[in-house]
């Protein structure tokens, strides 16, 4: 990695020197680096490499938004993508994402225009993913999102980090982050609604561990 032996400070001013070099000389640069965040913020286009194969090439909204496999989700992100053991349920109005939680009932969320992919695992397991960012506090959910989905979740961590507060919950017997607002109140060892912004789940096959389309 370029700047790896730099401290975090210099690494965000060499960062913006880069990005401006590239934009005044028009040049191609390869930049090869195992900092995702160095990756989002330079590039145009970004290759995720695994064991010397491309996995997914991109621009980095691409690449974050809609990863191609579980290692592409996971590797791309800060706090990393949340990948929940889930269900997929269903009845006659459509299908749902069943999320089973220690101790109490299971979560049912609707999936309101779901990819054409997900009919073919209901009753079967996937894995959920979903951003921290797109698991929130209601009131700081994306106003424009066609699918916002409500649950009450036990809070077991509380983070503040300044801009944001990260509040972690057990969904799937795995520890879900959720990027709540700085002056969200909520305190740990409670239970509080959390909104999931659906529009912007994606789901994984456990199996080949390919995105379902």
């Amino acid at each position: 990695e370029p700047l790896s032996n730099l401290d975090a400070k210099l690494r965000v001013d060499m960062r913006i020197e880069i990005k401006r070099l590239h934009a005044n000389t028009g040049t191609t640069i390869v930049y090869v680096t195992h900092d995702q965040i160095e990756a989002m913020t330079l590039a145009t286009k970004i290759a995720v490499m695994r064991d010397g194969e491309v996995q997914q090439f991109g621009t980095p909204a691409e690449i974050y938004n809609n990863p191609t496999n579980i290692f592409v989700a996971d590797f791309m992100g800060s706090p990393a993508m949340n990948l929940v053991p889930a269900t997929i349920g269903g009845n006659g109005s459509g299908l749902s994402v069943v999320l089973q939680r220690d101790g109490r009932e299971p979560i049912s969320l609707p999936l309101a225009g779901a990819t054409p992919g997900l009919s073919a695992f209901q009753g079967k397991p996937v894995i959920f993913g979903v951003r921290p960012e797109a698991l929130t506090d209601p009131e700081g959910a994306e106003r424009n999102a066609s699918s916002i989905a409500t649950a009450d979740c036990h809070i077991e961590v509380i983070e503040p980090a300044g801009s944001d507060t990260f509040a972690v919950t057990n969904l799937g017997g795995k520890a879900v982050v959720a990027r709540l607002r700085a002056d969200a109140k909520i305190q740990p060892g409670t239970v509080t609604p959390l909104a999931f912004n659906l529009t912007k789940a994606v789901f994984f096959d456990p199996a080949t561990e390919k995105r379902i389309l």
